[in-house]
């Protein structure tokens, strides 16, 4: 098992080689990295436990993560990519034999390997009752989602994937198909996510195949990483939330909530743009620039719902679902009915149906619930408006009884059911406006047009959702990190030329 690194009230010195603000995935791989290259880094968390979205808290012999999360590339992404960057054996990866099942609406279970994908999606097929012409369109749609170019797929980048589907097809089961797949992925309904974003995504999960939870909880792979820092000179400091952040001459001062300063030639903040760039001061900031980081949107967000089971229930890793209190079926499913889900929740009500993610982590790691317990941690796709119609314990209340139409037996053998709504799960991470991930990936917002990872503010990155990379949830942060920490080698190396030069 990966020890909890140890952590500080304050740090032992005044100057670091960098200063990383926030231990989420972006803040952890960037500290981590960096002290595997031998720097000193001081790492500042507001809360009082390291790991951002990832972290989590014990109950009763359960260990229950804050967030809702399976890593849907395993080590074959950048999660995996960061741990041999840092020379890390562990924690492992763990998949399951049954990686997905859908129940709810749309009954179907995703083969043990990629080689069974076929047959499973004639069996969809069967299921939606698509007719011959719109399977030649899905096969033809599949067909150029593994073909198209990289220059076809920069174009798409600033298409919608409502866009994308609905050129091969319209068929309501074969449209909804997809656009569950981007919703999970993307927290976006299907006319608001990029389709070059969604196209590339889904090519990996399919190639990979190797959907993933972290060996002892998700966050055994933050704290893997953050155990570098100490070793390397560095310190972790817990409970420090940053005020403000100046140059002063060739360094950046940061300044955290009880009056302690620290200095460093970087910073690398693991902060949604917008809460990063209200830390600056003493700094000109182009207006451009402003007015790029103000008109960035975030994606939605869903509330969390923890099911401690005293028995085995689920079988598969995954359940996911559109499940329905009205009984809605297969012969409802529109595209209508989909926007009307969608404008429900934009507008804080209980939409039918419910969008439903849910990784069951006891099914990979059994050593996460007392013996023959069982942890499903499910994310409710709801709103993040400040004053929805039906307020959280409505949606507790509907979201309960969503998934007992679903596990059948699940009221009975119920130890506990918590709910932390999308408002408390914001402020854990620190996000103002919300999002499950601060810069959403519309088109525009993604690849080329995304924010870069390197802000006007010399030695000022951020790192995580809010600027750089690709891909879904943590490895999109992951990917993010990865470039913040090759740009500031980049811009040190320049930085001693320039000082060699004069």
């Amino acid at each position: 098992m990966v020890p909890v690194p140890a952590t500080r009230a304050q740090g032992r010195r005044s100057r670091y080689d960098a200063i990383v603000v926030g231990t989420g995935v972006g803040g952890s791989v960037t500290a981590g990295l960096l002290a595997r290259r031998g720097a000193r880094v001081l790492v500042l968390e507001k809360n009082d436990a390291l790991g951002g979205i990832l972290a989590s808290y014990t109950r009763d012999g359960w260990k229950i993560d804050t967030g809702s999360h399976l890593v849907s590339r395993g080590a074959h992404g950048p999660l995996g990519a960061v741990l041999r960057q840092a020379e890390l054996h562990a924690p492992r990866f763990l998949t399951h034999p049954i990686p997905v099942r859908s129940r709810g609406i749309f009954p179907i279970t995703a083969p043990p390997t990629r080689s069974g994908l076929v047959a499973t999606a004639l069996e969809a097929a069967r299921t939606l009752r698509l007719p011959w012409r719109d399977r030649v369109r899905v096969a033809r749609m599949f067909f150029q989602i593994f073909t198209l170019t990289e220059w076809e797929l920069r174009r798409w980048d600033r298409r919608t994937l409502d866009e994308f589907v609905r050129q091969h097809t319209e068929h309501p089961g074969a449209y909804f198909l997809v656009s569950f797949l981007a919703s999970i992925f993307f927290v976006l309904p299907p006319w608001q996510v990029s389709a070059g974003e969604a196209i590339r995504s889904l090519r990996g999960v399919l190639r990979s195949y190797s959907l993933s939870y972290v060996e002892g909880g998700m966050d055994a792979f933050g704290h893997a990483l953050l155990g570098l820092v100490e070793p390397a000179g560095g310190d972790l400091v817990t409970g420090a939330r940053v005020v403000a952040i100046r140059p002063v001459d060739d360094d950046l001062l940061v300044t955290t909530r009880d009056g302690a300063e620290y200095t460093a030639p970087s910073v690398a903040c693991n902060l949604a743009p917008a809460d990063a760039l209200a830390l600056v001061e003493h700094a000109d900031i182009p207006d451009d620039y402003r007015a790029r980081v103000e008109l960035i949107r975030p994606s939605g967000n869903a509330h969390q719902l923890k099911l401690g089971l005293r028995r085995r229930l689920v079988d598969e890793g995954c359940l996911i679902g559109g499940v329905s209190a009205s009984g809605l079926g297969l012969g409802d499913l529109s595209i209508e009915l989909m926007r009307r889900a969608v404008d429900a929740i934009d507008v804080g009500r209980v939409s039918d149906p419910l969008a439903i993610y849910a990784p069951v982590p006891t099914n990979y790691d059994p050593t996460l619930a007392p013996d023959g317990g069982q942890l499903i941690v499910a994310s409710i796709y709801g709103p993040t408006r400040a004053d929805p119609i039906d307020p959280p314990p409505r949606w507790r209340e509907r979201a309960i009884a969503a998934m007992a139409s679903i596990i059948p037996g699940l009221e009975d053998e119920l130890v506990f059911a918590e709910m932390t709504p999308i408002p408390a799960i914001a402020a854990w991470m620190g996000k103002q406006n919300r999002g499950a991930i601060c810069n959403g990936q519309f088109p525009g917002q993604v690849g080329r047009d995304r924010l870069p990872v390197a802000t006007p503010l010399r030695g000022l990155y951020l790192c995580g959702d809010g600027a750089g990379g690709r891909g879904i949830g943590t490895e999109l942060a992951a990917a993010s990190a990865l470039e913040v920490v090759a740009a500031m080698g980049r811009d040190a190396r320049s930085a001693r030329d320039e000082r060699i030069a004069a």
